[in-house]
């Protein structure tokens, strides 16, 4: 089978995989929302804060070297399983003896017990992780997305079992934990008996993949900090219940950006790797999944800017109609964010992690800066401040990442994004009389309204592109004919 129909099976199954995984957690939201309190998500936010920032370190980076590297060893294989294993071993005692300084700076004794539940995911993750990733450097994403949909549908139902009975926001650490040991489970006996792992750890011979690897984590951490600032902020500063409101919002935005973009991005970086020496045919398949990726999620972030309320009152009932703005002003940040996102497929693809690596110290110090200084206003303050910070990055990026890597002028690289811009602001227009009308209706029909607006404004993009840019709908299997290469 050729690189080009490897690669576009790969993404037809990463979106089922995707799509399907998303819908379950939204559905889990959507329950949740009802039965947890705001102060449950605020626990939340924070113990996931504390276990991502570990997980990184759990990483090392490694997954970026083996999708690199194209020819590695039995031995070499077995080194980077053992090295996952011991570092993730050692991170969980490390975080639970971190715990309660946790629970006391942010004075949540329920901390106490969740964290260290919570974070054993670390060590169930380590007996999968590196064979997920050479599923993925495979492209079988086939796979891939039927041990995701099977592990996140029992997590699910779990969870969401848990909650009714009472067991509020350990319901969720309990759901992740069956998810995490199912999934994993899986990538473990299947890869361990098709790569043969052994006895065997000397650390000399991955030396070229903990390199490469260590500029990935040094970046991972800082790119990590720089994200998660916010929160920690907030959780400080704020109460728990601030906190829930807030990062539900933003997490909401933020599975936007992860629902469409890992369906490319996680086949195109391995798939780019095969022709790294091509830098013109990088920089033309770049600016098509830039193109790619915008004219998919621009709409949608339009959509959560236009129709806020009805969508957060749909997903997480009146109970949190406080989201309303700050879904508003982070679909903007979600929007820029989109935008950057996929330039990790150049970074792994030509084992460039030393670039980013120093982006993200760059980025920490506005972030840093930024959120500190917000974090003394006010909770809008903080939200305006991501959305700034994304505008400014989103060119800062693309001069220390993208043209460093496969020199793509600014002009191509905003030309690949420009048309969808256009689009969603040319079928704003028609949706806006009636957006305004229907606020002034009363319920249900204003709801009614509302949602009609919104297959209003659906309607109007597609037109648009169907007028502009026929061809380019056309080759999306959805739309027309299908490619069988």
């Amino acid at each position: 089978m050729s690189l080009r129909s490897q690669s576009v099976k790969g993404v037809k199954w990463n979106a089922v995989g995707t799509l399907t995984t998303t819908a379950l957690q939204m559905l889990k939201l959507f329950i949740l929302a009802r039965l947890l309190t705001k102060q449950d998500f605020g626990l939340l936010a924070i113990a996931t804060m504390f276990l991502g920032f570990t997980e990184i370190f759990a990483n090392m980076g490694l997954a970026t070297g083996i999708i690199h590297k194209q020819d590695i060893s039995r031995d070499q294989y077995s080194s980077v399983f053992w090295l996952n294993l011991m570092l993730s071993v050692g991170l969980y005692l490390l975080l639970c003896a971190a715990t309660p300084l946790i629970a006391s700076y942010y004075h949540q004794s329920d901390l106490r017990r969740l964290i260290p539940l919570l974070s054993f995911t670390l060590v169930i993750d380590s007996f999968g992780k590196m064979f997920y990733t050479l599923k993925t450097k495979e492209l079988d994403f086939r796979f891939i997305s039927i041990v995701q949909i099977v592990g996140v549908t029992l997590g699910v139902v779990l969870t969401v079992v848990l909650a009714l009975r009472g067991h509020g926001v350990f319901s969720l650490a309990w759901g992740a934990l069956l998810q995490e040991a199912l999934t994993q489970g899986v990538y473990f006996f299947a890869g361990f008996r098709a790569y043969r792992i052994r006895l065997h750890f000397r650390l000399s011979e991955i030396r070229e993949l903990v390199s490469i690897g260590l500029y990935q984590l040094g970046m991972q951490v800082v790119d990590y900090a720089a994200n998660k600032l916010d929160i920690f902020l907030i959780g400080r500063f704020f109460s728990a219940e601030v906190l829930g409101v807030y990062n539900l919002a933003k997490e909401l935005l933020y599975k936007a950006v992860q629902l469409i973009n890992p369906i490319v991005t996680n086949v195109a970086a391995p798939a780019f790797a095969r022709f790294q020496d091509d830098k013109p045919k990088m920089r033309r398949s770049y600016a098509e999944v830039l193109h790619l990726l915008s004219f998919v999620n621009f709409p949608i972030f339009m959509a959560f800017f236009l129709f806020a309320e009805p969508l957060t009152v749909l997903l997480y009932g009146r109970g949190l109609v406080e989201m309303v703005w700050f879904v508003r002003v982070l679909a903007v940040w979600g929007m820029l964010q989109s935008v950057g996102n996929p330039a990790g497929i150049l970074m792994v693809s030509l084992g460039r992690t030393d670039l980013g690596f120093r982006w993200t110290l760059v980025r920490i110090v506005f972030v840093l800066t930024g959120t500190l200084i917000a974090s003394h206003i006010s909770i809008q303050a903080m939200a305006w401040t991501q959305v700034l910070l994304a505008f400014v990055f989103l060119f800062a990026y693309w001069r220390m990442m993208v043209y460093r890597c496969i020199q793509m002028p600014l002009g191509q690289y905003l030309g690949a994004v420009s048309w969808p811009l256009l689009g969603v602001v040319v079928a704003a227009l028609p949706a806006l009389p009636l957006l305004f009308f229907a606020a002034g209706q009363e319920e249900p029909l204003r709801t009614v309204m509302l949602y009609a607006d919104m297959a209003v404004f659906g309607l109007a993009y597609l037109a648009f592109y169907w007028f502009t840019k026929r061809d380019m709908l056309l080759q999306l299997p959805v739309f027309g004919r299908r490619d069988n290469q």
